[in-house]
């Protein structure tokens, strides 16, 4: 089964995130972060264990979207999918699928 997490998101001072479902023992199959009001908006994105100090996976700067299949990342619990150094605000649609084990 995969289940899915989507939110919307409004960056302010190019920062937000916003916490994925709470799966004891899944595989990352994809996520996607796409700038809503502007293709040209640039940014980073970063995931995050839920407490939030240790990087899981890190996206450099993309222009408008990333768009991320068969990661592989093993995941355990709630991370924090982080929206970092926007180029402008922005609402930003996020969908993250995990597969659970």
């Amino acid at each position: 089964m995969i289940y899915l997490h989507r939110a919307t998101l409004t960056t302010q001072g190019g920062t937000n995130n916003t916490l994925t479902l709470n799966i004891p023992h899944g595989t990352c199959a994809q996520v996607l972060i796409r700038a809503l009001t502007s293709t040209a908006t640039v940014f980073t994105a970063n995931l995050a264990d839920s407490s939030a100090s240790l990087r899981v996976y890190d996206w450099g700067f993309h222009e408008g979207e990333i768009n991320t299949v068969d990661m592989g990342l093993p995941m355990a619990g709630v991370y924090n999918l982080n929206i970092t150094n926007a180029s402008a605000t922005d609402t930003f649609s996020i969908l993250v699928g995990v597969q659970e084990d």
